[in-house]
């Protein structure tokens, strides 16, 4: 039997990088308010904004500062989020998505953006990874 693990930290003061995260998800949630998403939608759209700008952080930058571009555009039948950065190719074999229930490391980030998007679509166009999140417009339906 190995030996016990060390108790984690349970507390850490950081310095939380970048700091233009923030305008970003008050960007996404104007347009969410401004498309007439419930604020439960609304909270669930943000939850998975700040996923996808924590991953692209993480994997595409290595956790150090990269540049990203969010464009948002409304269709007749959806809100559109396209995120874009130059960090690291995405590698589309490291997708674990989890299921509700099930346990183990990693994956929970997809679950966030799937409860909030019905169509999640990545890509890479030369030197820049394209992450597109949409979500059908209230009393549309998805698909």
């Amino acid at each position: 039997m190995p030996p016990p693990l060390p108790t984690p930290e349970a507390v850490v003061d950081i310095e939380l990088a970048p700091p233009r995260l923030h305008g970003l998800r008050q960007l996404a949630e104007k347009w969410a308010v401004h498309t007439g998403f419930s604020d439960e939608a609304t909270g669930r759209i943000l939850a998975g904004i700040d996923e996808a700008l924590a991953n692209i952080h993480l994997h595409a930058y290595g956790g150090r500062p990269g540049p990203v571009r969010m464009e948002i555009r409304q269709t007749k039948a959806e809100l559109v989020f396209e995120l874009s950065d130059q960090g690291k190719a995405y590698e589309t074999g490291r997708v674990l998505g989890r299921h509700p229930g099930e346990f183990g490391q990693g994956g929970w980030g997809t679950v966030m953006m799937q409860a909030a998007f019905h169509r999640i679509e990545r890509r890479r166009v030369g030197d820049k990874n394209i992450l597109l999140l949409a979500r059908s417009l209230p009393g549309k339906k998805e698909g």
